[in-house]
């Protein structure tokens, strides 16, 4: 069924399909408000299609390419359909994973607009679902109880802190943007702002950023076999950090959202290239079997 959808106040056609009926990639780009609707204003997107999938429907997915790349793009922050969304992505054979987000600087030192490639993560939205059920997964023996030690992959992390560094230096409106090569993302459980007190508990904590979704996307990812890396951008002093109003906010996505964009696209190519190579989170995804006889206790991850 071909349907219109409103999407970003912009009216696409999205179609109810099965994963197989969309084109496929290996790349997936999620979030996220360091992108939001810029990439409906460039001739990317092909098609778009919201997925069934063993958890219920997705959220529109859109299939676009750029340069002879494919990738999916998908918006879910907030949705419902969160973790139908990323089984969907699982289904559709996503190996790799760039996502994003607007945040609250708990750090002094970053300010409005910076870009941050994070390395860890605070989770304190434990209201989300933890895991994903037995049935999704294609080898129902093998259910991930996954390590995060690193948090995201190394070789995502430096192809975006080599974007981000080039695109910040190849225009002189960017000055006075800064680039931070990690950052610990604390990940509140949304709906509202934090509080100056629970700001200054997480600033103790360790915390350099808060958001609301990256934390999830990192967890949910690894538990998929995906590997994942993020930007970040702030858009605000966090609560009790430093004075701000909502009229600072639409400025922040005039600038973040297509700058965002584009290191995303710029990313594309090297991240093709690592295909095949052997990657940190191989080995951090599947425990062994909790088993007294050593010959069962084998694990070939």
């Amino acid at each position: 069924m071909r349907i219109a959808g409103l999407i970003f106040g912009l009216f696409v056609w999205v179609t109810s399909a099965a994963a197989q009926d969309l084109p496929p990639a290996k790349i997936a780009v999620v979030g996220g408000t360091f992108i939001n609707d810029e990439i409906y204003f460039r001739d990317l997107i092909q098609d778009t299609a919201v997925i069934d999938t063993k958890m219920g429907p997705s959220v529109p997915i859109a299939y676009a390419e750029y340069e002879g790349i494919p990738f999916y793009y998908v918006h879910m922050h907030g949705s419902a359909a969160l973790q139908a969304t990323w089984v969907a992505l699982y289904d559709l054979g996503v190996v790799e994973v760039i996502g994003g987000a607007t945040a609250g600087a708990i750090n002094p030192e970053m300010a409005v607009l910076d870009y941050i490639i994070p390395d860890d993560f605070i989770d304190l939205n434990i209201n989300r679902p933890l895991n994903f059920p037995r049935e999704i997964y294609r080898n129902p023996d093998d259910i991930p109880l996954p390590r995060f030690v690193p948090a995201m992959d190394p070789d995502l992390r430096e192809i975006l802190l080599t974007e981000s560094a080039s695109a910040l230096e190849a225009d002189t409106a960017y000055k006075d943007i800064d680039l931070f090569d990690g950052g610990i993302v604390m990940q509140a459980r949304g709906g509202r702002f934090e509080t100056a007190a629970e700001i200054a508990m997480m600033a103790q904590w360790g915390g350099d950023v808060v958001t609301m979704n990256v934390a999830t996307e990192m967890a949910y990812a690894r538990m998929l076999g995906m590997n994942y890396a993020c930007i970040i951008v702030i858009s605000n002093p966090a609560e009790g950090v430093a004075d701000w109003e909502f009229s600072s906010m639409p400025g922040v996505y005039q600038v973040a959202n297509p700058l965002s964009l584009d290191i995303v696209l710029a990313a594309l190519d090297d991240i093709v290239a690592l295909e095949g190579k052997p990657r940190v989170s191989d080995s951090l995804r599947l425990h062994p079997k909790m088993t007294s006889r050593p010959d069962e206790a084998k694990s070939d991850h």
